[in-house]
Parts: C-alpha cells; structure tokens; sequence
C-alpha cells in the first residue's frame, strides 16, 4: 500500500523540513545559532522562576547569602581532606533537596563546568611527571629518562596515587564551589542579589550599571529574534553569500541604532525624573532571626569541618 503512495505522501515531516533548510543552506547556520541563543536565554530564566518560590531557602536574606557564599568558599580552599570535601558535597546537595529545585537540571549545568574546570584541566596532576609516587597504571615506558628543556621526562609515566588523590581533592572543591554558588544563585532573584553586594562595599552605580545590563541582555536578545524572524519570511528561495553579507551588515547596523535610541531615551527619561548622578539602592527585606538561624548553620557546619 505504501509503494503505492506517491513520494511526497511518504516524506515526513522532518524531511520536509529538512528540503526547505537545503534551499535556504546559507542561512541555517544562523537559523541554528538565533535557537541555540533563546534556549540559552530561556534556560536563564528558570532561576528567577524557582528565585520566585515562597520556601524556606528564598525567603532567606540576600545578604546573608552572598556572606555564607564567600565563607563557605573560604572553608573549601582550607579543607585538605577527601573525606571532608564529600561531607561537603552531602551536605550541599541536602541543601538542593530542601530548596525543591530540578536537580537534573542544575547538576546538569554544575557537572558540566566541573568536569571542564575541575577535570579537564588539572587531570594531568596526576602523572608522576607532575606529581611524583607510587605508579598504580603505566601509559607509557620509554628505553631511558630523558630531558625537555627544564622538565625531566621519567621513563616510564604513569598514574600514581598521591597523583589521583590530589586530582580528587581539586575535584571535589571545584564541584562543591561550583554547587554551593549554584545553590545561591538559583534561590535568589538577580536584582536582590546585586543589591546584597553593597555589604562588601561596591557602589551602587556600578550595581545599577551591572542590572541594567542583565536586562537589556533579554531586550536585545528579543530585539534579534523578532528582526531575524522578520528577516527570513522575507527570504524566498536560495540566497547569494554576498546578498546575506548585506542584509546582516544592515540589520547589525539597525539593531545598534535601536539600542542607542533606547538608551537616549531611557536617559531623558530619568533626568525628567530628578537623576541627577545619585543612585540609592534599597533592599525591602530585613534580616530576622530566620536568616541569623540560617547563617549559624552554615558557620557552625563550617567550622565543623575544618575541626574535623
């Protein structure tokens, strides 16, 4: 019955579409970037979502979260045992089951950057050129040692034990670094959690320039969407390269007249408003005995650790 059905019946959906993107080859490349771009964009999203949830952790001053950050930093640069860094790492992740975030998505993002700078980065650590012991696994074995310049190449490298311990140390306080910010970072609204930074003393114009520079980055991510959407349902058929080097220089060119007009007018609009250079930054909530709890737990686990 199928062989009876002539090709177009029997193409999918998929290969359809597929036909359309061949005529159109030059632009799919930007096609695949505009998406990639607003699932990114769309993705940062998901923290002011759950930011937004009414628990335990996001009613929790934004102060008091960025102090527990850097504290609990500073105690995983001093913890020197695996043992303790997994404590850590337990413990964090408690905190992500109580906060009631997706923890496929999150640990999805955080063993992402872990792997790639808690990996990938220090993994040759672990070779006797760099730390030397006890070889457990050979790679490679040579007739003689040799010397490169002033590194001493031995003869045979390999992985050795102090080697793997050290990778693992290094990995572990990259993944509970990386969790903990993450951790903050996802129970807290962006704004409150620039504001919480006038605890450390940076000045509120330079809060206010990095807030509206986090908005206008969703602006001018919409403002390319829609200009590109509008762009290609003007397009029929297979373009030149050279023809799509013009219409990108001038909707590039479009775009960035656009923001300046908006900035001009934003501007206007707050000098018509009384601005007169002065910026003060208010943070509605106040610490309670709620936050003071919060944050003799994080110190007292802490210290605990270090003692241990």
């Amino acid at each position: 019955m199928e062989n009876n059905l002539p090709a177009y019946l029997r193409q999918s959906e998929g290969g359809q579409q597929e036909g359309r993107h061949a005529k159109r080859g030059q632009l799919s490349f930007l096609n695949k970037s505009i998406v990639n771009a607003a699932v990114t964009m769309k993705s940062i999203y998901l923290q002011a979502e759950n930011s937004g949830r009414q628990n335990f952790f996001q009613r929790i001053h934004p102060g008091v979260k960025l102090l527990s950050l850097i504290y609990f930093e500073i105690v995983i640069s001093f913890v020197h045992r695996p043992i303790a860094q997994m404590l850590i790492t337990s413990f964090i992740f408690l905190l992500f089951l109580a906060a009631g975030l997706s923890l496929f998505l999150v640990y999805r993002r955080i063993l992402f950057l872990v792997f790639i700078f808690g990996f990938l980065i220090i993994w040759p650590a672990s070779l006797n050129m760099i730390t030397p012991g006890k070889i457990i696994f050979n790679l490679i074995c040579f007739s003689k040692p040799s010397q490169f310049w002033i590194y001493h190449i031995p003869q045979c490298i390999g992985f050795t034990a102090e080697g793997l311990q050290v990778v693992w140390l290094l990995f572990l306080r990259v993944l509970n670094s990386v969790s903990f910010a993450m951790l903050v970072v996802f129970t807290t609204s962006f704004p409150a959690f620039v504001k919480s930074f006038k605890i450390i003393g940076l000045p509120d114009t330079f809060l206010m320039i990095i807030t509206l520079g986090y908005k206008y980055i969703f602006i001018l991510s919409r403002t390319i969407e829609e200009a590109f959407f509008a762009l290609k349902s003007r397009l029929i058929g297979n373009i030149r390269n050279n023809t799509i080097r013009k219409l990108m220089g001038g909707l590039i060119f479009n775009i960035f007249k656009k923001s300046m007009t908006n900035y001009e007018n934003t501007w206007y609009a707050m000098v018509s408003r009384g601005y007169q250079g002065k910026i003060i930054l208010h943070s509605p909530k106040q610490v309670d005995s709620t936050d003071l709890f919060a944050f003799i737990v994080i110190v007292a686990f802490g210290i605990g650790i270090l003692f241990m």
